[in-house]
């Protein structure tokens, strides 16, 4: 009985990964963003975006493949802010021990993912959105604000039509 449980909710869970990830590959094509999936990478290898030429490198292979939807908001999210991602800049400056474009960043990509889910469908549970896209721990208190913020109405979900 515990093997079945344990499976419907893994199907479940890899189901919203794939649906979560169709929507978010939408977004990138209505907002030109390109994505390549090199299927030679290693498992370990994180992706990365250029945004000043709107491309986004994911990682097929990646060990957790649960987190590859919160990779690709957080690349997505790279081009969306308008990123400058010159190492030189990257890391200069920080916010609760990582640094402030990061920090906003993975803020934003926290909305992207909110936004696949309509208001009525999410409930205010951090742990629980965490564990559904394997977003670290680290990222706690921004998932909470942002989750809090959309389930109480504080901010809208994004409209992709408005953003560059």
């Amino acid at each position: 009985e515990t093997g079945k449980t344990l499976y419907s909710i893994l199907h479940r869970i890899m189901d919203l990964t794939e649906d979560v990830l169709d929507y978010l590959l939408s977004i990138c094509k209505k907002k030109h963003i390109k994505c390549f999936w090199p299927s030679s990478l290693d498992p370990h290898t994180p992706p990365t975006a250029l945004p000043s030429k709107r491309r986004i490198v994911m990682n097929p292979n990646w060990h957790n493949q649960i987190a590859i939807p919160f990779q690709l908001a957080h690349e997505m999210a790279h081009i969306l802010n308008g990123d400058d991602t010159n190492w030189i800049r990257y890391y200069q400056g920080t916010y609760r021990g990582e640094s402030k474009l990061e920090y906003n960043t993975n803020k934003t990509a926290i909305r992207i993912l909110l936004s696949y889910f309509g208001t009525d469908d999410i409930v205010y549970n951090p742990i629980s959105f965490m564990n559904s896209f394997a977003i670290p721990s680290y990222l706690g208190s921004a998932v909470s604000e942002e989750l809090g913020a959309y389930c109480y109405g504080v901010k809208d979900k994004i409209n992709f039509d408005s953003i560059y």
